[in-house]
């Protein structure tokens, strides 16, 4: 009987309500970047909860199928729960690993820009969901020191060796999205300050702190198995690293050209070759790159309420309370509403709101037919023609009691005339 009382059970639902609302801001059909303050608050969420439970109960619903864009941000958005989430977000995410790869199945079958992004961007989120769950020393963040690093890999060299092929597989996976988003910008001839090309490259972010760190781990355990293992037996694994290190050395040589990332985002310059692993000494000369997320500007916070504002009611006139399933998922038909829809809706409302103050109007003042009377005559002149002694229900084109007139003057005037 305490637990249902406690504050924390008062509290959560307004969380889950706020949450459900930056989901929807974050994750929707519009070919821009997610933004930050709405995924910000999204992985805010999970901390608070301990878990991915709320985000998974809203995401479910998204109409995924529906939309390869939609696709692309969920899983961008998704990307960033993993890496700065609640650490039991990661098992969160393992019970929906079938959703996550029907998505990307779905897409990967249809020629869609975008939804082939889809296909390569879920292989990524599998791999590094299996990665990290099967290595729990490493958080999806992957930032550890050298020491967990060592723990991690252990004595073994067949675990060493596996380690290190693993930390490949998952690299490749980072390397195959990076390229597949440039390719499509090279065809589409976008440039990093269009909408649709910042909407492709706002994931790179994390893909290129995901790198940053593999490419330090690799380092480091391809000189352990040199310290173990003949050089012949790791000639395959050199030849790997090589084929890797040249292709993120192009990735984050051409990002850091890119101005979009320029002010988000401070990207390491990897060096001209690659470490020979054949000389053990030339380990002192690594450098371990550091990427760097400057801070971030003050944006324009948008107030997240769940009523309509608006400055037409007057006062003591009821507000209307929007629907937050409504609002977060669109109407039972599947459709989802957006700023715009809800703007018509607010203005449709207002329309209303007149038209009944003119109906007072009308009824305060009897005999006086709004939108059918005449405007009063200048001092010292009679109105002389016939029509101005008539009753306004017999003058031609017009309704008796002026009420469809002042309607649709209401409706010309529209908000602005209030």
């Amino acid at each position: 009987m305490e637990a249902r009382f406690s504050p924390i059970n008062q509290i959560l639902p307004w969380c889950r309500q706020d949450l459900a609302i930056s989901i929807s801001k974050a994750i929707n059909t519009q070919e821009a970047p997610v933004k930050e303050k709405h995924a910000r608050r999204i992985i805010l969420g999970t901390h608070h909860e301990k878990g991915a439970f709320t985000f998974w109960s809203y995401a479910i619903g998204l109409p995924l199928p529906s939309s390869s864009i939609l696709s692309w941000k969920f899983c961008h958005v998704l990307h960033k729960v993993l890496r700065d989430g609640h650490p039991n977000v990661l098992h969160d995410c393992q019970r929906y690993r079938s959703n996550i790869r029907e998505i990307g199945d779905l897409w990967g079958h249809l020629h869609d820009r975008y939804g082939q992004l889809v296909n390569v961007y879920t292989k990524l989120l599998l791999t590094k969901i299996s990665f990290h769950l099967k290595h729990p020393q490493f958080p999806a963040g992957l930032e550890v020191t050298d020491e967990v690093l060592e723990k991690a890999a252990g004595t073994d060299v067949n675990n060493i060796f596996q380690l290190t092929v693993e930390m490949f597989d998952y690299m490749d996976c980072e390397l195959k999205l990076s390229e597949s988003v440039f390719r499509q910008l090279n065809t589409a001839i976008a440039v990093s300050q269009m909408s649709s090309g910042q909407c492709r490259l706002a994931p790179l972010i994390q893909v290129i702190q995901d790198c940053s760190h593999l490419y330090h781990y690799t380092v480091k355990l391809l000189f352990k198995l040199h310290s173990c293992l003949p050089a012949d037996t790791l000639q395959g694994h050199r030849d790997r690293f090589h084929e890797q290190f040249h292709s993120l050395r192009n990735f984050f040589r051409r990002a850091s050209d890119m101005l979009y990332f320029k002010r988000l985002i401070q990207i390491p310059r990897l060096p001209e070759g690659p470490p020979n692993f054949l000389r053990a000494s030339a380990l002192a000369e690594h450098i371990k790159p550091v990427v760097v997320i400057p801070e971030e500007a003050p944006e324009d916070e948008e107030p997240e309420n769940l009523i309509e504002i608006s400055t037409g009611p007057p006062a003591g006139e009821p507000v209307v309370v929007a629907d937050l399933f409504d609002q977060t998922f669109g109407p039972p038909n599947g459709s989802v509403k957006d700023d715009r829809d809800l703007q018509i809706e607010s203005l449709k409302r207002e329309v209303e709101m007149l038209r009944s103050e003119l109906e007072k109007i009308k009824l305060e003042v009897p005999g006086v037919g709004l939108g059918g009377g005449q405007a009063p005559p200048s001092p010292g002149r009679t109105p002389h023609h016939p029509s101005a002694h008539r009753p306004s229900a017999e003058r031609p084109g017009e309704c008796t009691g002026g009420r469809a007139g002042g309607a649709a003057e209401a409706e010309a005037e529209g908000p602005g005339g209030q």
